[in-house]
């Protein structure tokens, strides 16, 4: 079956076919656009259809016979490797995000490591690795 997303579960076998899906993540406006994270991984397969990684950067499930490798979890989305079956190459997880939203007033003006953006009256920072700033 699929791995949990971040707003719904994943699917167990779905038919004779196909392997679960991954679950859906939840979608954030934070950085004034809507963006899907936190997706789950889809299901491995013996030699059937793998399972699709859900919504939000879940990644593919593997297939072992014949041997395909899943997909990881999108980077900066947090999404759910897809699952391993036995020989098939495992895969990680989507690296996470960190965002953090102030209003302009409040913020000033000193970061590192960050992608400073505005929205109407907020200061956005958006960090992808390591960083730092002043309130």
């Amino acid at each position: 079956g699929g791995g949990g997303g971040a707003g719904a579960v994943g699917t167990s076998y779905s038919s004779g076919t196909t392997a679960g899906p991954g679950g859906a993540g939840v979608v954030s406006t934070i950085t004034g656009s809507p963006v899907q994270r936190g997706g789950g991984g889809g299901g491995a397969s013996y030699n059937q259809t793998p399972g699709t990684g859900g919504a939000g950067g879940g990644g593919t499930g593997a297939r072992q016979s014949p041997v395909s490798q899943g997909g990881s979890g999108t980077a900066n989305t947090g999404g759910g490797a897809g699952g391993k079956y036995a020989t098939a190459p495992g895969n990680a997880g989507g690296s996470g995000v960190v965002i953090v939203r102030m209003a302009t007033s409040d913020y000033s003006g000193t970061q590192s490591g960050g992608t400073v953006t505005t929205s109407g009256s907020d200061t956005i920072i958006t960090f992808n690795g390591s960083g730092s700033f002043v309130g």
